[in-house]
């Protein structure tokens, strides 16, 4: 029958999104790598299978993997998913489109390029530019490179040897920053993390110390990273002290608010992004807090004409880039050529949800993530590690244990135990020596019901642990 895969597979995503707020059934299951592959029945073979067998792999690839979407998944910094969202992720794929040209993209265009400036507008920047990128990472790797080449401009053509470049990153930075810094061949030994205070928030008169350091040692500073949302702790660099020290300094101030940036949504929270507007670049996920289906990540910047000049190879690109169209074809200022139209979900979900109910969101997630601090606060047997910033909890169950490597070897356990039964999930990190349970509120599934809960199995998987 025509459609048959299709009316199928609609059939699957329907009943799986009705079930994904099920707290009968586990987050995740537990299963070794061989029994997993045979349930999948992962190998390809020469002939194809028929439809109704198709469907049932397509059930069964679903079924097994992590509930994403469950009240109970505190381990990353996304989660959840919207009904908008998803039917922009089902556009999206549907109009399949690469976004580089205004010819081929036109709609896209539109859509993206209304996104980058509103994101701008919260950013409090009279102009913006920017584009959407396959992930934070790269965001982050795509600023380091506008700051380069605002030091060295003919880099493009000549190239130049990143070796005796410096960028200076929060101690408790994403690892993605190292790894950008690897890419670009400034080597991690060009990345200085700078030390952070009791809340996890860089120092700035470390700062300005390690870049005279630099200096001394031939070093050439280029960039400061700030970091607001920091991964475990969720901890925020006070931006405008950094903003002073680049304005001194003359160096690229980029702000890594993966997680943070919806603060400015929130007339409650915007103060943690204070100075933002100060900033040479910004990378906004709204694939975490925001809850818009993975990827969707920005790298933004008030410097018009920036990123055309570091990514435009249009001479090259003949084939590709004609005239007229500087002004609408996006695939000038991105160093990806085929593209994913990832802008079109995000303005379906902002154009369902309004720009208040990013607000709410935001407002109802720190809520939350005070009633969890509260609740760790009032249990005798559990420890909150460090302070609440944002909507990371860092805790850690004690018991009546007092030696630190006890306490985290009964910890890496305890959450081993608990990945086992597959009720909750979540991440486990470390805060100094210490071994901790980090959840995170991004998920919009997540209620007090939740938060009751995970307390409740940690107290109940720790009696079961000798």
């Amino acid at each position: 029958m025509e459609h048959q895969l299709l009316e199928g597979v609609f059939d699957i995503v329907r009943e799986h999104y009705r079930e994904r707020m099920n707290r009968d059934l586990p987050v995740r299951k537990s299963r070794t790598p061989a029994e997993l592959a045979e349930i999948l029945k992962v190998s390809v073979d020469d002939a194809g299978v028929d439809t109704d067998e198709l469907i049932s792999m397509i059930d069964t690839y679903i079924s097994e993997c992590v509930r994403t979407q469950h009240p109970h998944f505190l381990q990353p910094l996304w989660g959840g998913l919207s009904e908008a969202g998803l039917a922009g992720e089902i556009a999206t794929v549907l109009s399949n489109t690469s976004i580089y040209t205004w010819e081929i993209a036109p709609a896209a265009t539109l859509i993206e390029m209304e996104m980058i400036a509103a994101l701008g507008r919260f950013a409090g920047w009279n102009q913006t530019d920017g584009t959407f990128t396959s992930g934070g990472s790269n965001s982050n790797m795509l600023a380091l490179l506008l700051a380069r080449d605002r030091f060295f401009p003919n880099a493009t053509s000549e190239g130049v040897d990143g070796s005796k470049l410096a960028v200076f990153v929060s101690a408790e930075s994403h690892y993605s920053l190292l790894m950008s810094a690897h890419v670009l061949g400034i080597g991690t030994q060009g990345v200085i993390k700078i030390e952070t205070d009791g809340k996890g928030c860089m120092k700035p008169d470390v700062l300005r110390m390690e870049i005279a350091n630099a200096r001394g040692a031939g070093r050439t500073p280029i960039c400061v990273v700030a970091t607001t949302g920091t991964t475990v702790r969720g901890a925020f660099d006070s931006i405008e002290q950094l903003a002073d020290v680049c304005d001194d300094e003359e160096l690229w101030l980029h702000v890594d608010a993966a997680l943070g940036a919806p603060c400015l949504f929130s007339p409650k929270y915007k103060h943690l992004m204070r100075g933002i507007e100060r900033a040479d670049s910004l990378t906004w996920d709204p694939h975490k807090l925001m809850g818009v289906p993975l990827t969707c990540s920005a790298l933004l910047t008030p410097h018009l004409g920036a990123l055309t000049k570091t990514c435009s190879y249009i001479k090259s690109a003949h084939y590709l880039f004609h005239e007229p169209g500087e002004e609408y074809d996006l695939g000038r200022k991105s160093l990806q050529c085929g593209r994913r139209v990832d802008a079109l979900k995000l303005w379906i979900e902002w154009k369902s949800c309004g720009t208040d109910g990013w607000r709410n969101r935001v407002d109802h997630y720190v809520e939350l993530a005070i009633e969890l601090e509260n609740l760790v606060e009032e249990h005798p047997d559990l420890e909150l590690v460090c302070e609440r910033a944002f909507t990371n909890i860092c805790l850690r169950y004690t018991g009546q244990m007092s030696d630190v490597d006890d306490i985290n070897l009964f910890n890496r356990k305890l959450r081993q135990q608990m990945m086992q039964r597959g009720n909750f999930m979540v991440s486990l990190a470390n805060i100094g020596s210490k071994v901790v349970l980090r959840p995170v509120i991004c998920n919009p599934a997540i209620d007090s019901e939740s938060l009751r809960g995970f307390v409740n199995e940690i107290v109940d998987v720790a009696s079961t642990i000798d």
